[in-house]
């Protein structure tokens, strides 16, 4: 009954990683490398397809940390539907092949896996390297790269910050 959760895990952490890279990708080694998850409490229902973590979540495989409060897996019939990590904040941070650090944090992600889609929710934040992206809320298309922020509680104002790579020779 254990080795199953296992493998959602690491599903998990895959899709959780590609919803932070831009222009640079997570370290290719970090998929190979063991998971580890500590929690308060887990809750596996092999039948229903579920997997939940409560208390003090964290997951790390290689540079990738992911910390939250809670953490729900749905997957019937070992097919991975959805993924919802809750915390104040809910927090993943991860080494780039560039060598640069990607990190976000939200009170809310979700990744809706079949339309490669990661959301967050409640004071959201994304940033690489020194580029910053904030709203209460924000959806990242994994496979295209395209965001789509605000519209949703508070003001519903985006923030952006970013630093040009391009500098021109003097």
């Amino acid at each position: 009954m254990c080795a199953q959760p296992t493998k959602l895990n690491k599903w998990l952490l895959c899709l959780l990683l590609a919803g932070m890279t831009s222009s640079a990708y997570a370290l290719k080694t970090d998929v190979a490398a063991p998971v580890q998850i500590e929690a308060d409490s887990a809750v596996f229902d092999k039948l229903a397809g579920t997997a939940s973590y409560d208390g003090n979540v964290s997951i790390i495989q290689g540079s990738l940390e992911i910390r939250a409060a809670h953490i729900e897996i749905n997957a019937p019939n070992n097919e991975i539907i959805s993924i919802i990590a809750t915390g104040t904040p809910v927090s993943l941070k991860q080494k780039m092949d560039n060598g640069k650090l990607a990190s976000g944090k939200a009170r809310e992600m979700q990744y809706l896996v079949k339309e490669k889609r990661l959301i967050l929710n409640g004071d959201a934040e994304l940033l690489q390297d020194q580029d910053r992206f904030t709203s209460n809320h924000i959806e990242y298309l994994t496979d295209t790269g395209q965001l789509k922020a605000g519209g949703k509680g508070k003001t519903g104002r985006v923030s952006a910050v970013f630093y040009p790579t391009n500098k021109t020779a003097e």
